[in-house]
């Protein structure tokens, strides 16, 4: 089995690289070896997202930093990259689906993800588990309480009686993590009238190469937003209008978080003339939304 890690990178999440990479090598003295992993890993240098002729931080202390981290990468096949054409984490995940063709699973991570050093293994357990039986599906750790209720499928047990955006002020390392016996489960979420399905791009998130490359990742969405909007809503409509059979599973009492509290790369952002892209992303996703459902056929 072959599975791919696909990161994204922005110059200035750095560090947040550098975090998760060592997660990862932890990780990795849990997995089976038979299993062949894979880390595609893209940082953009493009002048579209940070002006380097106005920034005090030169644009070398970040190559040489990514080459430096990517040399200290020793568990598995790796790809790191830089690019001024890859701009954001939908581009990047589009770009591993194009580059990677002779693999099972897709998992997409975030640089700012916490997760405990036998995540890895569990996921490696649950794909190898479900393969045969579910060639299309998803994988996905369980979260702490985010925006709202029609999240609460994918929350722990042990945080839904917390506020709604819980995530925004939580301790991700108290809070990630083994809370309970691991499990498999279906999940079928009754709470959005779009999609039985729900997860979000970057956390932790694992998809079946069939699957993956059956909805792919449409250019039109362009760098940033809507493709785990699109895998959900797309895999509902194969289900309704075709034989096609796609699954849902998470694995109960991993837990994953996002690392809103201690996350904090103003001391590069200050050295650097960088541009917030993100809405102008979004929008032009948005606006391709419709044309790219409707081909799902």
């Amino acid at each position: 089995m072959k599975v791919v890690i696909s990161i994204f990178c922005l110059p200035y999440e750095i560090d947040e690289l550098e975090n998760t990479l060592n997660q990862l090598k932890r990780a990795s003295y849990y997995v089976d070896k038979k299993v062949e992993w894979v880390l595609d890993v893209t940082m953009t240098v493009s002048t579209k997202m940070v002006n380097w002729d106005k920034s005090s931080l030169p644009l070398k202390y970040f190559v040489d930093k990514f080459s430096k981290l990517s040399s200290q990468v020793d568990w598995c096949e790796k790809h790191f990259q830089t690019s001024d054409t890859i701009l954001g984490c939908v581009s990047q995940r589009r770009a591993s689906l194009n580059n990677h063709t002779d693999v099972d699973y897709f998992i997409w991570l975030d640089c700012d993800i916490i997760f405990d050093e036998r995540t890895l293994s569990y996921m490696q357990m649950t794909m190898m588990e479900i393969k045969k039986d579910y060639p299309n599906s998803i994988i996905t750790p369980e979260l702490v309480r985010i925006w709202d209720n029609s999240w609460d499928i994918l929350v722990n047990e042990k945080f839904l009686d917390k506020p709604h955006e819980y995530n925004q002020t939580n301790d991700p390392y108290k809070d990630s993590g083994i809370k309970g016996d691991i499990s498999v489960e279906p999940v079928l979420n009754t709470n959005s009238p779009q999609s039985r399905f729900k997860f979000a791009g970057g956390w932790f998130t694992c998809i079946s190469e069939p699957l993956l490359r059956r909805l792919g990742v449409p250019e039109e969405f362009g760098h940033y937003g809507f493709e785990d909007t699109f895998i959900m809503v797309g895999s509902e409509k194969l289900m309704r209008t075709s034989d096609y059979k796609v699954h849902q599973f998470k694995i109960k009492n991993l837990v994953v978080c996002e690392n809103y509290k201690y996350r904090n790369n103003h001391h590069y952002l200050n050295g650097l003339s960088a541009y917030d892209r993100r809405e102008e992303f979004k929008n032009k996703a948005q606006s391709n939304w419709n044309s790219c459902i409707n081909n799902v056929k």
